[in-house]
């Protein structure tokens, strides 16, 4: 049988078990011109909050009844589709299921296992990578001597947009939410400060660790964290923003205070969605992939087994379990 994971139920704040349904189905057929893929990893990402609801401003809403679609690597079992060969090792957006079957191979990519492990295709060599680096790097423009705040930095993305922007000289602190992420951050992550906004004051800890101000906010909360960065802003800043995880559960809109330091502090926010960015994946691996040959970055995995799982795997990660990105191994590599 077929197990695949089912949206049965839209969430009203935070999501919870009975948002989910397993469901034992057919094995699907590979007729002609098709591609019959076993999943291995699935990805579980902070965005998919989002398409839970009717819709969302980037994307469409998740049909009831039906499988939760992510970022999925998988293995091709039979290919009836020019270009895919049994064997070959693929990522795509695909249904949370044990199999699936691709029309025309359909937004497939192969992976190249020269450049990394088949994981890292959901996370440094993919999308959260290539979050990071536009982010960080395109959008932030850090500089020598420049002090780079980045929230939710033990996450997918915040961990590699800090080492981005230490990489281009700058003076990185994060924060995170838990110790074991703070500790990470600073001995494995190589910040150069971290902190934990759920135990201190945030004005507090941003004058102590950012005396000098903020030169480039990389925002993937929202909210008070925000707020408070706006207050710490130096002249000219730049504010890329990724996501506002804050505000994914909520059940009303709290709204922003302090946005007149925008104008007053010439700040330069931006926010971006990864999908206007995908044509630069393939010059992003290119790049990246030496780096992470040799060491230079240090990304974090967090494997659960089974995806009988995957509905618990994507509740924790929305609430802060995990230490990196957060994937759901359905099968061996």
């Amino acid at each position: 049988m077929n197990q695949r994971v089912l949206l049965v139920k839209r969430p009203v704040g935070w999501v919870d078990p009975s948002c989910f349904a397993l469901q034992n189905g057919d094995e699907p057929q590979c007729g002609a011109g098709d591609v019959l893929l076993q999943s291995i990893y699935l990805s579980t990402d902070p965005y998919l909050r989002g398409r839970m609801n009717e819709g969302a401003s980037y994307a469409p809403g998740f049909e009831l009844g039906h499988p939760i679609v992510s970022r999925v690597v998988a293995r091709v079992v039979q290919s009836r589709c020019e270009g895919f060969a049994e064997g070959d090792l693929v990522w795509g957006f695909l249904e949370w299921a044990e199999r699936s079957v691709v029309a025309g191979g359909a937004g497939l990519h192969r992976i190249d296992p020269a450049l990394g492990r088949a994981s890292h295709f959901l996370s440094v060599l993919g999308m959260p990578g290539l979050t990071a680096w536009v982010g960080a790097i395109e959008l932030g423009r850090p500089a020598p001597g420049d002090t780079v705040y980045v929230s939710s930095a033990a996450g997918a993305v915040g961990q590699l947009a800090g080492q981005f922007a230490k990489r281009a000289g700058a003076r990185v602190v994060g924060s995170a939410g838990d110790p074991r992420k703070v500790a990470w951050l600073r001995e494995q992550a190589g910040f150069d400060a971290a902190f934990n906004y759920r135990i201190v004051d945030l004005d507090d800890a941003l004058r102590e660790h950012c005396p000098a101000g903020i030169d480039v906010y990389f925002d993937n909360v929202g909210g008070r964290t925000l707020e408070a960065a706006l207050r710490h802003a130096r002249v000219g800043a730049r504010f890329p923003v990724c996501g506002m995880i804050s505000a994914y559960n909520a059940t009303h809109d709290e709204g922003i205070r302090g946005l007149q330091a925008v104008l007053t502090r010439r700040i330069a926010m931006t926010g971006f969605i990864i999908y206007d960015h995908v044509h630069k994946l393939p010059a992003y691996q290119a790049r990246v992939a030496p780096w992470l040959r040799r060491g230079e970055l240090v990304f974090h995995e967090d494997l659960v087994t089974g995806i009988e799982n995957a509905p618990a795997a994507l509740i924790g990660m929305m609430r802060g379990e995990a230490i990196g990105k957060r994937l759901v191994q359905v099968a061996a590599e």
